[in-house]
């Protein structure tokens, strides 16, 4: 009996330290309402947190007088901690026995049982949450990975809270400079509101209505080190290493909760790898989505008349297909001569013809710069006038509807091509409609397959493509060549501009083919380097992320919490353990 008396005993000790909360009295109980939370990356290199925190406490619940605030296992002061409580400051803000963070005590304002509170808090410099990007896609980046604070859900009984992190990178990071990773647990969208505050700096919100305030949420960003001090940045070795003193400081209670709260932590790490290749592939394609959104609000009816570069553009092609429509249409009009294909250069015509069209112009001058990066810049202004100039002719047409017709144009023209009864007319074909053949997704194949098999009448155009290209031998007929057969009845529009004439002499239709396809994917490429680089730049002009001032929700950002388990971490780079405290009340 003396045994089990002892065995009691110590089974009580033992609840007394690790769940101090089953044995206190209060029973706390609430819904948050609102959650927001801000994370400004700052130009030295430390965070600042900014909570708000609405929730309504049960009626039938004791008075929420202390909120455990999570923090990052990181460099904090409590000096540098301040709050209030319904737009009154905090009577007390001291170290938390139960988190690795801070205890909020609300004293004489605690939020009484059917009451609605809001507390908001801001801490500053917060260091030690910066890590190496140990990513290959992107040298010379640093990365900041973030869980926000926490309660338990024996407490927080939240289904519907309006949630909203933000994190706001550094001073100095370029619109198209920054990287978010998808986030963990989040049950809204993984892509997130990219914008700039009012000063400039970018962020990345994001926000749903269907989150709660007791699950583990993980955020991350990431962007060019040379934004902040280069001593900001601790390695994998110093994180380990303050992770440890923290944890030894603290005693046992406080490494039993960190195993509870990393244990999911754990998992975030391996899964974070996955989220920064997504995060990084997002970011790729929206540098190239260069036509701005609002075109695609939706108006009446079909625009027609636009040439195949400009349908080319309205369906957001590549910009190196859209450089090469712009330049076999110059050759078709024999407005310009390659006169050499690697790096691609050429020879404008004197005069020029009439007639071209302002894009055709934009690329004739940008070819008149010599020196490759003002070439580039030229040309990205070309495409930028080009993209504002199929905007504005949208205005009130149809996007999906005008992409549809222009879609239907294409097929037909290669119907048209591939009908055709002769070489003759088949080459005739391909030649009035070459410009739209080239925005089908599949040009290649289908240029092989049609051409492969025979021979092909060489169009007008093709000495001033081919750099030094003679004929080896003049067909016979009518004295200079083949006459160029008229176009089949299909109607397609021209894309402005071959002339029915005189064809020259005939060549294989395999060299023609390959001719062809490498000229359409290599010439215009070489001419602008890296082609997201390209279209990034363009897209920031055409479709920049917006500049407007970062509101945070009405009356500010929001949140809750009060009582019970609070949890909130940093973590280290793409592989490695997220740590942060644990404990209960």
């Amino acid at each position: 009996m003396k045994k089990l008396n002892i065995l009691i005993l110590f089974l009580v000790l033992v609840a007394g330290l690790f769940f101090p909360a089953a044995v206190s009295a209060q029973t706390y109980r609430f819904t948050v309402s609102e959650y927001e939370v801000e994370a400004y990356l700052e130009q030295d290199g430390s965070l600042t947190l900014r909570y708000l925190m609405v929730f309504d406490n049960d009626p039938s619940a004791d008075p929420i007088d202390f909120i455990d605030l999570g923090l990052p296992i990181a460099q904090y002061s409590l000096k540098n901690i301040t709050g209030t409580i319904n737009g009154q400051a905090i009577p007390k803000i001291g170290d938390s026995a139960y988190v690795n963070g801070a205890e909020l005590a609300l004293q004489e304002l605690a939020i009484q049982p059917g009451e609605t509170g809001t507390v908001i808090a801001t801490v500053t410099g917060i260091t030690g949450v910066l890590f190496p990007y140990d990513q290959a896609d992107r040298e010379n980046y640093i990365n900041f990975q973030f869980s926000p604070n926490t309660f338990g859900a024996e407490y927080d009984r939240s289904t519907a809270t309006k949630y909203r992190m933000t994190i706001v990178l550094p001073p100095g990071v370029g619109v198209n400079d920054g990287v978010y990773y998808p986030p963990s647990g989040w049950p809204g969208s993984d892509t997130p509101e990219a914008s700039t505050t009012q000063d400039g700096r970018v962020y990345y919100s994001w926000y749903t209505e269907n989150a709660n305030a007791h699950s583990d949420y993980n955020f991350g960003a990431a962007f060019p080190a040379s934004v902040v001090p280069a001593g900001a940045v601790i390695s994998k070795e110093e994180y380990a290493q303050q992770e440890e003193e923290t944890s030894s400081g603290s005693g046992f209670s406080f490494d039993l909760g960190a195993i509870f709260c990393c244990g999911g932590s754990l998992i975030f790490g391996a899964v974070t790898v996955l989220g920064i290749i997504k995060g990084a592939k997002a970011e790729s394609k929206r540098k190239m989505a260069y036509m701005p959104p609002k075109i695609s609000i939706e108006g009446q009816g079909i625009k027609r008349g636009l040439t195949a570069v400009e349908a080319g553009i309205l369906m957001e092609e590549p910009l190196d297909k859209i450089l090469t429509l712009i330049m076999f249409g110059l050759l078709k009009k024999e407005a310009i001569t390659i006169t050499q294909k690697d790096p691609l250069t050429i020879k404008a015509s004197e005069p020029l013809p009439e007639g071209l069209y302002d894009y055709e112009k934009g690329f004739i001058l940008a070819f008149l710069n010599e020196k490759l990066p003002e070439r580039k810049r030229a040309l990205q202004t070309t495409i930028i006038d080009l993209v504002n100039s199929v905007t504005a002719k949208m205005k009130g047409f149809s996007k999906a509807e005008t992409v549809a017709y222009y879609k239907d144009i294409i097929t037909r023209a290669w119907k048209a091509v591939q009908d055709a009864d002769t070489p003759e007319i088949k080459s005739a074909q391909y030649d009035h409609t070459l410009e739209w053949t080239m925005l089908d997704k599949d040009f290649n194949t289908k240029t092989e397959q049609t051409f492969s098999g025979g021979p092909v009448i060489v169009p007008m155009w093709w000495p001033r493509y081919n750099p030094g290209w003679q004929p080896a031998a003049q067909t016979s007929g009518g004295g200079g060549g083949l006459s160029m057969p008229a176009s089949t009845g299909t109607s397609i529009p021209s894309g402005g501009g071959s002339k029915p004439s005189l064809s020259l002499p005939n060549i294989p239709g395999s060299d023609f083919a390959a001719s062809i396809i490498n000229g359409a994917s290599g010439m215009a490429a070489g001419a602008i380097g890296d082609l997201t680089g390209f279209t990034g730049a363009i897209t920031s002009k055409t479709n920049p992320i917006p500049t407007t001032s970062y509101k945070s929700g009405s009356g500010g950002f929001r949140g809750g919490g009060g009582g019970g388990h609070s949890c909130a971490c940093a973590c280290a780079c793409a592989g490695c353990a997220c740590a942060c405290a644990g404990g209960g009340r």
